[in-house]
């Protein structure tokens, strides 16, 4: 009976253990970030697509459906208004760009898609697209600057009507993101 009236109060009063969340372990009453990360803001992405090579057609010979990301993307990024917590505010760059292209596995014929960013070809980068439920493709540029505390994660969508929109993600970081 003791043991069932002290796990209700438990229950009622949502005991935990460890550090609370906003505490930070010390009681500094950070956000305890085990990121590191300073600062985000949101951004909003506009651009075009232009196509490359025409997508293959499917085995039984009909136009192929789905996503087909070959060709260049070109973007610009905007802070969404109210959605910074950095101190200064993040300055996009003018646009971004990178270009799909594919290629041939030799090993077994099927194709193999390729993605280069064109804005900067030495910065350090991670572009990759895959299929999306809400638009044809989804890309996700990500762009370190050169000592690795701000990242740039830019995710634009190719609709069905080739234009390009999306989302993203100022981070400002107070150590090395790119080596981690």
């Amino acid at each position: 009976m003791i043991k069932a009236g002290i796990l209700s109060i438990c229950l009622l009063a949502a005991c935990t253990t460890g550090d609370d969340p906003g505490s930070g372990g010390g009681g500094s009453g950070s956000d305890n970030n085990t990121l590191d990360r300073s600062c985000t803001a949101a951004l909003t992405i506009t651009g075009t697509f232009a196509a490359g090579q025409a997508a293959p057609l499917n085995p039984d010979g009909s136009t192929y459906e789905g996503c087909w990301p070959i060709g260049t993307w070109t973007f610009s990024a905007a802070l969404v208004a109210g959605m910074d917590t950095c101190s200064t505010a993040p300055t996009p760059l003018p646009s971004y760009s990178f270009v799909g292209t594919v290629t041939t596995d030799p090993n077994t014929g099927d194709p193999l898609q390729n993605f280069m960013y064109l804005t900067d070809p030495s910065a350090h980068t991670i572009v990759h697209v895959s299929e999306a439920s809400n638009a044809q493709c989804e890309g996700e540029v990500d762009v370190y600057s050169a000592d690795g505390t701000q990242v740039w994660n830019l995710k634009p969508w190719l609709n069905t009507d080739k234009s390009v929109t999306g989302e993203g993600e100022f981070q400002q970081y107070n150590s090395n993101q790119w080596n981690m």
